[in-house]
């Protein structure tokens, strides 16, 4: 069982290998899900991924949010690797 793993560029964690984090599917809410695939910026990477379209299948894992989990006031990733 692989678990999940985190769709942002240079993030590796895993679902079944971190299981203290948390991994949030994209929003279908138009507005937050854009704002979503601007903060995960692809930009610059080639090949399949420079196309992102996110799938039920990707997820952003915890560390990518303030406070280390989304909530009601904490809706969009904002810490990334760099």
């Amino acid at each position: 069982m692989p678990g999940f793993t985190c769709c942002v560029p240079g993030c590796y964690n895993n679902s079944h290998r971190d299981k203290a984090l948390h991994f949030y599917t994209f929003p279908k809410d138009e507005e937050l899900r854009r704002l979503w695939l601007k903060n995960v910026s692809r930009a610059g990477v080639s090949g399949c991924f420079s196309t992102f379209q996110p799938t039920t299948g990707h997820r952003v894992c915890s560390e990518h949010f303030q406070g280390g989990r989304k909530s009601y006031l904490v809706r969009v990733p904002t810490i990334f690797p760099k």
